[in-house]
């Protein structure tokens, strides 16, 4: 049997598998499998919670029906709820994976372009992805004051990393480098300039291009995917507006409160009760 070299002491969290409502989100398991030998997994009935695995090493063999599909390294895996399952691996296979639910967990796939599971993601290993997983795992085990929250967070960031993945695919030359750079770091001053620079366009040329790809400006655009992030942050965690304001990007709470009640016709406060009720 492949070992799991999160949860040597901890095999009860395996058995975790239930639905809440109770939560917005919550991770009922997390960890890290990596095979020593040939496996097989299958369940003909599924979980009763989502199935999310990002396979870093290797790849598995995924049946779907009479189908089967070759999911590789840097790929992740989003199965949904009572949905039956069966895949294998090699003993070069390794993959990091989370069991979650919640009130809020279809809204919340939804909004990152999961309308339709299960679903392959496909990609390169991302090293951003894997730190964050890391660290879910981590807090997971250790289950200190606020965990649940802590892991939460961190699902709903993989997910918007997994989410980006989706939306850099379809796009090629001549925007496929600044998009890409976008959607890693949105949350940091990101100008024209550095964006043209990547598709070896002038700043002028780089915005009419973008605009008749995207249907926005490059800040729009930016300001869009900071938005939709602080959404998730206030419906999903505690975190005040002014860390949220600064975790999306913006030093200035206020003008970050203007700005989302400019794209939501409601403030961050407002739309955080509404979402509490």
């Amino acid at each position: 049997m492949p070992k799991s070299l999160k949860f040597k002491d901890s095999e009860w969290l395996l058995f975790r598998n239930e639905q809440s409502s109770t939560h917005p989100i919550i991770v009922n398991t997390t960890g890290y499998y990596d095979a020593t030998s040939l496996f097989e997994t299958s369940n003909t009935i599924g979980r009763n919670d989502y199935y999310l695995m990002y396979i870093i090493e290797g790849y598995l063999t995924l049946f779907e029906g009479d189908t089967e599909r070759e999911v590789k390294s840097g790929s992740a895996i989003l199965i949904p709820p009572n949905h039956p399952y069966r895949y294998n691996g090699t003993p070069s296979t390794s993959y990091l994976y989370a069991h979650f639910t919640g009130s809020y967990a279809d809204q919340l796939l939804k909004d990152c372009g999961f309308d339709s599971l299960p679903v392959v993601i496909e990609g390169k290993v991302n090293n951003s992805i894997k730190a964050r997983f890391n660290q879910m795992i981590d807090i997971f085990l250790h289950n200190e004051s606020l965990s649940n929250l802590k892991c939460a967070y961190m699902l709903q960031e993989i997910l918007v990393f997994l989410a980006q993945l989706l939306i850099d695919k379809p796009f090629n030359s001549p925007l496929k480098s600044s998009l890409k750079h976008i959607h890693s770091y949105y949350t940091t001053k990101i100008e024209v300039p550095q964006l043209a620079k990547l598709e070896n366009l002038s700043n002028s040329r780089y915005i009419v291009v973008f605009k008749k790809q995207m249907g926005k400006s490059p800040n729009e655009y930016i300001i869009d995917l900071r938005m939709q992030f602080a959404k998730n942050l206030i419906t999903n965690t505690n975190m005040s507006i002014k860390q949220i304001s600064e975790r999306v990007g913006y030093s200035d709470q206020y003008f970050f409160s203007r700005l989302f009640k400019k794209n939501f016709g409601v403030s961050p406060q407002g739309y955080r009760k509404e979402k509490q009720l």
